[in-house]
């Protein structure tokens, strides 16, 4: 991707819960409180068009030096009220496969984010829900810049999330967890994702139960959601089963607190 390729990066899996997803003491989240949370920023991804959703998005438009694949606009599907990045066995771009990936226009800073989506059903895939500064070459007024994957899902039950510091293309540290729930087959049912991201803290959410938590040491500054799918050796083994697979996407929901 010409704008992130220095996005996805190998995750450390340093911390774990329960695998049967049993929530921490501070228990579940409910967006849906209209007393605690306010949306604020939507997608449905009711698009007839892909050249619809890319008045929202912006599109991964060519090869990348850290995945298997390059991205293209050829790769995002509509209809049906969902997005989908599909993956091809085709050569382009100096690469084996294709795949899609898509960042949005608009920036955010803090508040909860939440994803629905489906996985790929094939290993050596990477279905990715993350929030990323924008490479600009500039440091932000306050903070560094910074990665958050808010999920990071390898067929078929894997969910990682980590937190990353950025200087130009290299990430200099990493705060990571992963689990792995062998109940769960990721890609036959939608399942959420979520961030809670405020100045002092970084919560993780799967299901809107509470996975784990860190300090917010340096996340201080706006940046756009990206949503990708890549093929990678380190999310499993690679093979033809990966072609005509796609990472399917219900919504994006972005709300503030009151």
């Amino acid at each position: 991707m010409n704008k992130i390729v220095y996005s996805i990066a190998i995750i450390f899996a340093i911390s774990a819960c329960s695998s049967s997803v049993e929530p921490t003491p501070q228990g579940r989240i409910d967006p849906e409180n209209k007393k605690e949370w306010k949306l604020v920023w939507k997608d449905e991804f009711n698009y007839k068009t892909r050249y619809q959703l890319l008045k929202v998005w912006e599109s991964a438009n060519g090869p990348t030096t850290h995945t298997l694949c390059s991205r293209w606009p050829e790769n995002i599907e509509t209809g049906d009220g969902t997005v989908r990045l599909v993956n091809h066995k085709q050569s382009r771009g100096g690469q084996d496969w294709t795949s899609g990936s898509i960042t949005s226009y608009e920036d955010f800073m803090y508040g909860y984010f939440e994803c629905r989506y489906k996985y790929a059903a094939a290993t050596g895939t990477n279905n990715s829900f993350w929030i990323m500064s924008r490479n600009t070459g500039i440091m932000p007024e306050e903070g560094k810049p910074f990665e958050i994957d808010i999920n990071e899902g390898h067929y078929p039950s894997e969910y990682t999330n980590c937190v990353h510091e950025w200087i130009s293309t290299k990430y200099i540290s990493s705060n990571g967890g992963s689990e792995k729930y062998p109940e769960i087959d990721f890609s036959k049912d939608f399942h959420t994702f979520g961030l809670e991201w405020t100045k002092d803290k970084i919560v993780f959410y799967i299901d809107r139960k509470e996975f784990r938590r860190i300090k917010n040491e340096f996340c201080h500054s706006p940046a756009p959601l990206r949503l990708s799918e890549a093929i990678l050796p380190w999310g499993g083994e690679v093979t033809d089963a990966i072609d005509g697979t796609a990472m399917e996407v219900d919504y994006v929901r972005v709300y503030s607190r009151r």
